[in-house]
């Protein structure tokens, strides 16, 4: 409108400044004005606006995910898989009413979606920033198009195919015993990084954001309810669903309201001390029973994520009105910060939900498909909800860009992205205490739903690990879920939150490339089109090796030296360790830094030796023919 206003005024003084025309002269001058004007208008609208404002890449983003749904994902469903209604899933074959228990496509599509879409997708894109928003947009569409539904499509199809097996035993049915044996190695590790990473963010945005957290209570208690009302009541789904978004709408509403205490009252470290009433709430979320508590809350939070993320696209395909625009430039350079590391590999790991991320595989194969109620429930479970998480990354990296660029250090000021692209739809300065708090609450609820699916599989995983042996202790269900809560918070205390997201990164992003050639050795041995499983699965191996590789000579490089003098000072190598070089001195800096160097090279030898074994399991089936069923 400023700009049309401009235009007009230009217009007028040209008109008025000459009086000897007459009335029809004035007409047709007015005419032709008129005709530049307009064309002017929309020139400056395609080539600024559109260009220089979220709108193009959302609006780009959103008809790729769709081609990607009706097209591509279609055409594999039908040609690879080729599902049958008919056909019984595990979720009638074993119903327990723990694990195994058929869940309607529409619930589970949400059940799906709200356990996928964590922090990675929001916080990823962020880091990203370093090399530009144009290389996180291309990733984002590319691992759309071809990689990220790929895997959680098919891993979700295998596991029902295999009677609900999990990663571990699928793994044990197609690389051995000892592929195994290094795959449950390889998860402790990583849950320990993931729990570890989305701790650090949720503790700090809920410090930053403190009506979050009360947020967070009234959500816990509306997941309770809901999982009473749907299965031991057996209310229909509408009414239960329109009760637990009253309560979640209460929910936020008090945590406007009860915005207590204010942010920098609680101490110099004060995310700390919400590790405890966290921890106790994820606690009781990984022991509860599924349909119990984590089913109905990963259900009921998906109506905080879709109004969140639609708000968001919303916001962004009307930047092109509202005016905002972006602040990031679209390209920086090749190689980031020494600790970050060149756009190949660190480009590839920052951002995983929101493209490919082999947490997906986890529950796609652990969870979901054990609830699948019909095989033609798989592509709009898996593949969709998947491609609605690439959205989420999408809308995500459309509310960095409007920051100032270094902003993506501090993970609670994605909040402020939020509300700079939203607000102008719902009133400006006015509404932005209370979509502060929305978002904050978003960004908490997406973390918590996924912990304590975290707690879940690291006490498998630890029972796993050590039953039988001397320290089978540790497997207990009790000890091992407390640890797998407070052993990352030890971890996070005392290391770089950015590189520890790397590691996250790296290690999230090679599950991947073991579950789609898990996939593809599968397909593979019954002589089916693997191809559109297998190369994104070599492709992320590869390049997780390298970014896992990186992060560990980046430890180790902050092992050898542990502090170094800026600007006079004596500070430690990772900034984030200021508070450890205080309290124990450069030894305890290095203890830290070498402990995580070992890490990366058990990560990395671990890699190298599933790769060797899965080109040895695909030369073995090609010596042995097998028949082509499913």
């Amino acid at each position: 409108m400023r700009i049309s206003g401009l235009r007009y005024r230009h217009f007028a003084e040209s008109t008025d400044s000459n009086p000897d025309k007459g009335t029809k002269g004035r007409d047709t001058a007015d005419k032709a004005h008129s005709t530049k004007f307009i064309k002017y208008k929309y020139r400056h609208v395609e080539n600024a606006m559109v260009f220089d404002t979220p709108f193009g890449i959302t609006a780009i983003g959103i008809v790729v995910f769709l081609l990607t749904y009706w097209g591509y994902s279609r055409w594999v469903d039908r040609r690879v898989w080729a599902p049958d209604p008919k056909r019984p899933t595990p979720a009638h074959m074993y119903m327990d009413g723990v694990e195994f228990f058929p869940v309607s496509r529409y619930v589970l599509y949400g059940f799906q979606w709200n356990s996928i879409a964590a922090l990675g997708p929001i916080l990823g894109p962020g880091i990203a920033l370093t090399f530009g928003w144009l290389p996180a947009f291309l990733w984002i569409i590319f691992a759309a198009l071809l990689i990220g539904w790929v895997q959680d499509y098919s891993a979700m199809f295998l596991s029902v195919r295999k009677e609900g097996r999990s990663f571990g035993p699928l793994a044990y049915e197609m690389l051995g015993p000892t592929p195994r044996r290094l795959l449950l190695g390889f998860l402790l590790f990583y849950l320990l990084l993931i729990n570890a990473a989305f701790l650090f963010v949720v503790a700090t945005v809920i410090d930053a954001f403190a009506g979050a957290f009360w947020t967070l209570v009234v959500l816990v208690i509306a997941a309770l309810i809901t999982g009473h009302l749907l299965f031991r009541v057996r209310m229909p789904v509408v009414q239960v669903t329109l009760i637990a978004v009253v309560l979640l709408a209460i929910g936020v509403a008090i945590g406007v309201i009860f915005n207590w205490p204010p942010p920098g009252t609680l101490g110099t470290a004060p995310y700390t001390l919400w590790y405890v009433p966290l921890i106790a709430l994820l606690v009781a979320g990984a022991l509860l029973p599924m349909p119990r508590l984590v089913t109905p809350m990963n259900y009921i939070a998906y109506y905080t994520l879709f109004p969140a993320v639609l708000m968001l696209a919303a916001g962004a395909l009307a930047s092109i009105f509202t005016g905002i625009k972006i602040q990031i430039p679209a390209f920086t350079s090749f190689f980031g910060p020494f600790g970050t590391g060149p756009l190949w590999p660190a480009l590839f790991v920052s951002i995983a939900c929101g493209a490919i991320s082999g947490w997906h595989s986890l529950v796609s194969t652990g969870l979901t498909s054990k609830q699948i109620d019909a095989e033609t429930d798989v592509r709009p479970v898996g593949a969709g909800a998947m491609l609605s998480e690439n959205l989420v990354g999408l809308t995500a990296l459309a509310a960095w860009i409007v920051l100032a660029p270094g902003t993506a250090t501090v993970p609670a000021n994605f909040v402020k992205g939020a509300v700079t692209l939203v607000s102008p739809l719902f009133g400006g300065e006015a509404v932005a205490p209370a979509l502060s708090i929305f978002y904050a609450s978003y960004m908490a609820g997406m973390a918590v739903t996924i912990l304590t699916i975290l707690g879940r599989f690291w006490r498998v995983t630890m029972a796993e690990v050590f039953s039988g042996t001397s320290l089978s202790f540790l497997g207990n269900r009790y000890v091992a879920t407390v640890l797998g809560f407070v052993l990352p918070v030890a971890f996070v205390l005392t290391g770089s939150w950015i590189n520890i997201w790397l590691y996250f990164g790296g290690t999230n992003q090679l599950l991947a490339g073991f579950a789609l050639l898990i996939v593809g050795l599968y397909l593979f041995s019954l002589r089916k089109f693997h191809w559109y499983s297998t190369i994104p699965g070599i492709f992320m191996m590869i390049t997780t090796l390298a970014a896992i590789a990186w992060q560990t000579i980046v430890f180790a490089t902050a092992t050898a030296t542990p502090v170094v003098i800026r600007d006079g000072r004596t500070v430690p190598f990772f900034p984030q360790q200021g508070p450890l070089l205080q309290l124990g001195g450069p030894a305890a800096v290095a203890g830290v830094n070498a402990f995580s160097t070992v890490m990366g090279a058990i990560m990395f030898v671990i890699g190298v030796m599933m790769a060797i074994y899965f080109l040895r399991a695909f030369a073995r089936y090609a010596r042995q023919p097998q028949p082509s069923q499913a």
